[in-house]
């Protein structure tokens, strides 16, 4: 049992690992009834080795949508903007949920460093190639950057759709505790098969695909 729990997150103390079971079930206690929360392909996930998950930015919300979509099948690495960390105690918050900082608007190497570094560990990350949140609740299309890492660190790609939460927590406007809330992850794809298309048609493959699953969520969700 020891050992299952620690493929969750390979090398990690084995308190962090339960540290983020416990904030899981405290934030499925409110998806659940709030936002009538349903997940879909979870169990497409890869269980061990190097996973890149690739999402569209709806919200705020997003990040911990994709944990819950998760359960307890994988915990993961994300990137957040750098001026989360400006208040000291949610900093101190989400660096116990594996986050870490990235400059926007600007080339981060050193992010993109531990990005490339957290993969061939085969740890898995979460990425939000749009590089922010949606205006409109549509998939923008996906920054450059992403092509690089995915060559640099050779991860199984799983792209994920997730929709509501741009209704619950909108760009520029206030939170609303209620409403509709799901994720899809799609089917796993090697990194060498995205590789052999060329960065360009990569990267608006995947932003297709992506897209795609997102509308269709939303007309599952209706």
């Amino acid at each position: 049992m020891l050992a299952a729990l620690r493929r969750r997150r390979p090398g990690a103390p084995v308190y962090m690992i339960v540290w983020w079971f416990f904030l899981y079930s405290c934030c499925y206690a409110f998806f659940l009834p709030a936002y009538r929360f349903r997940t879909w392909g979870a169990s497409r996930v890869p269980k061990e080795g190097p996973v890149l998950f690739l999402s569209n930015h709806q919200s705020f919300l997003d990040p911990v949508v994709v944990g819950l979509g998760i359960g307890h099948r994988r915990q993961f690495y994300a990137m957040a903007r750098s001026t989360l960390w400006n208040n000291w105690f949610f900093g101190k918050l989400i660096n116990t949920m594996n986050a870490f900082p990235v400059k926007r608007g600007e080339s981060d190497m050193t992010a993109m460093r531990k990005s490339i570094d957290l993969l061939k560990d085969g740890q898995s990350l979460l990425v939000f190639p749009e590089g922010t949140r949606t205006s409109d609740g549509k998939t923008a299309p996906f920054a450059t950057g992403t092509m690089l890492l995915i060559k640099r660190s050779m991860p199984m790609v799983v792209p994920v759709a997730i929709e509501g939460t741009f209704d619950a927590w909108p760009k520029g406007r206030h939170f609303k505790p209620w409403g509709r809330v799901g994720i899809e992850f799609g089917d796993p794809i090697p990194a060498q098969q995205l590789i052999d298309l060329g960065a360009d048609a990569a990267l608006q493959s995947l932003q297709k695909t992506v897209e795609t699953m997102r509308l269709q969520l939303a007309q599952r969700m209706k």
